[in-house]
């Protein structure tokens, strides 16, 4: 559902539709921005059973989500899809965004973190709070990078990983490589399916 506090960083919504479940006020505004597009929502959560029916049709995966399971979820689907990942994430005043496509030797989110950090170690935005127009910022990342892999043009983020800190408007672009011991996309992966997803 919509929430208030939704609103300082998640512009697709505004005050009219607090309370409705987001899926429905985002198709809403998209059709209203964009009429001759096409939208399938989803009124459930992704889970280990519905990963691969939900991301499976999809050329792109697109994730911004704030928890850890979730993020994990959809890189593991995404790998043994063989799809790429346009990812970003925020965290009080920094902003990041990279492609995640295993399928053509980049690496995977598991590359980086291998394994999920315990509940409750890292706090979330409720709790740690995020500067909003960081969102955009790194929202607007993504979308350019989905525009550069549908039309095949530029540089992919695939390899690389851009930090903008907010508090010294500084943009970092770091280098990251596959791990040949990921679990998931290494050498000898000993994540083969999505069971070690508990829902």
């Amino acid at each position: 559902m919509v929430d208030r506090s939704n609103l300082q960083r998640q512009v697709l919504f505004g005050e009219t539709v607090i309370g409705r479940p987001k899926v429905e006020a985002a198709r809403e505004r998209m059709l209203d921005l964009n009429s001759g597009i096409t939208i399938n929502g989803y009124h459930e959560l992704l889970t280990s059973a519905n990963a691969f029916a939900i991301l499976g049709d999809y050329d792109i995966i697109v994730n911004g989500c704030d928890n850890f399971p979730t993020r994990y979820l959809v890189n593991d689907a995404a790998v043994l899809l063989g799809k790429p990942v346009v990812d970003g994430s925020i965290f009080r005043f920094e902003g990041q965004a990279t492609v995640y496509h295993s399928a053509e030797g980049g690496p995977c989110y598991r590359c980086l973190y291998p394994t999920p950090p315990p509940p409750g170690m890292v706090p979330n935005c409720a709790e740690a709070g995020v500067l909003g127009a960081l969102c955009g910022m790194a929202g607007s990342l993504q979308a350019t990078e989905v525009l550069k892999e549908l039309l095949g043009i530029g540089d992919s983020l695939s390899g690389a990983l851009i930090v903008c800190e907010g508090l010294g408007t500084t943009f970092r672009k770091i280098t990251i490589k596959r791990d040949p011991g990921c679990p998931l996309c290494g050498d000898d992966p000993t994540i083969t399916d999505l069971s070690v997803h508990k829902e």
